[in-house]
């Protein structure tokens, strides 16, 4: 039957090809009456009878032409056929263009498979798809598939085997949203670079110290690599470094001294609790803000309450509610600085008793453990606040 149907297209190309254009979309046995009632799985009119395309490729392989007019009369009919259709399709197209002398035809027939691999109805195989692509070596079909496949990095390496630098920075900017780790393989990229370009290395450098990819101390030892990287290419970059540890160094100053005075002033606040008599001279409650009455509940923080508005408002009857956040606030925080403590002394142990100090500091860095320091006060100086942890209930006037 194979053997046949080669004959039917070499001996008479056109007619054979109509006919199976006519078998494969809509073809009526002339004995055959017509009727009009499905099937019995009501998949389609029994007067109706439909072979598949794919059946029938192979008797195409002396006629690409002829093979390429019924696939292409298939797609268009039937744009739901099978991915055999369609790759067999874009395999003939990638063959005329590597065969095409002209180059503007060239460049027609490329813009015509690009189209159909842009277009949505395409019922193409994209792994096979791709792989046509290599092998006849149509970039453009390639970065399409590495971007529709989400192949971020395989478009970043195409780049990079062809010295594209432009292309290179150009897909980081496109698809680093995406994929951060971009901008670090181009780094990396550049600092072996021989021709190593100032102006595609400031850019990365750039986005690097943007996105917080990388601490500085590697960005330098990866630049390291690189003999024509000199001080001059990544001067910008270090000098911003340098400001802004300068800046988040005055700003500590600056929290430390406001904290050391805070504290001051919690002690004394603190000291005078402890001694001195309390007077409560609140006219309003805290919470309706209405003239006070008895029943009234007051807290040292100098809040006072009626009592039906307390028991409303307040999560736990120890605590004064318009303290309560501010003071969960520094609880957390006191949590936060006693769990960051033992890290560092975790850290500081495992740097004295390694063999390599710098794997044991490059490691943190890449975890960030050192992106967000915390103030680790003194423990012997930890209070807690005052506002609302005590409370004097006045029971002595209840109506």
């Amino acid at each position: 039957m194979k053997a046949h149907g080669k004959m039917l297209v070499n001996e008479a190309p056109d007619q054979t090809t109509e006919l199976l254009k006519t078998l494969c979309t809509d073809y009526r046995p002339v004995n055959m009456p017509l009727v009009d009632d499905n099937t019995l799985d009501g998949s389609a009119p029994r007067s109706v009878l439909q072979a598949k395309p794919d059946e029938f490729i192979h008797i195409f392989v002396n006629n690409s032409a002829k093979l390429r007019e019924f696939l292409e009369h298939m797609i268009k009919v039937q744009p739901g056929s099978s991915s055999l259709v369609y790759n067999t399709l874009i395999e003939l197209y990638l063959h005329d263009v590597v065969h095409e002398a002209s180059a503007s035809q060239r460049k027609v027939k490329e813009e015509k498979i690009l189209g159909m691999l842009q277009n949505p109805a395409a019922g193409y195989d994209i792994d096979q798809a791709l792989v046509l692509c290599q092998m006849h070596n149509f970039r453009l079909g390639v970065l399409y598939l590495y971007e529709k496949s989400k192949l971020y990095q395989q478009i970043l390496s195409h780049h990079m085997e062809h010295k594209e630098y432009t292309n290179i920075v150009d897909t980081c900017k496109k698809f680093g949203t995406e994929e951060p780790n971009l901008w670090v393989q181009a780094l990396w990229y550049f600092a072996k670079t021989e021709d190593c370009y100032k102006t595609y290395l400031t850019e990365v450098l750039t986005q690097i110290d943007k996105k917080n990819l990388l601490p500085p101390l590697m960005v330098v030892e990866t630049l390291g690599q690189n003999s024509t990287a000199t001080l001059a290419v990544i001067k910008d970059y270090i000098m911003k470094r340098l400001k802004l540890e300068n800046d988040e160094i005055a700003e500590n100053e600056r929290l430390i001294k406001q904290f050391k005075e805070e504290t001051v002033k919690m002690r004394g606040q603190i000291e005078e609790l402890k001694t001195s008599a309390q007077i409560f001279q609140v006219s309003k409650c805290s919470a309706c803000n209405h003239p006070l009455e008895l029943p009234s509940v007051h807290f040292l923080c100098q809040h006072s309450y009626h009592q039906h508005c307390f028991e409303s408002y307040a999560d736990n009857e120890q605590e004064c509610p318009a303290c309560l956040p501010q003071n969960k606030r520094v609880l957390d925080r006191i949590k936060e600085q006693e769990q960051s403590r033992n890290l560092h002394d975790q850290f500081h142990s495992q740097l004295q008793n390694a063999q390599d100090g710098f794997a044991v500091v490059a490691d943190y860095f890449r975890r960030g453990v050192f992106n967000n320091a915390t103030l680790v006060p003194d423990p012997q100086h930890q209070t807690k606040p005052p506002s609302g942890l005590s409370r004097a209930r006045d029971t002595l006037d209840r109506k």
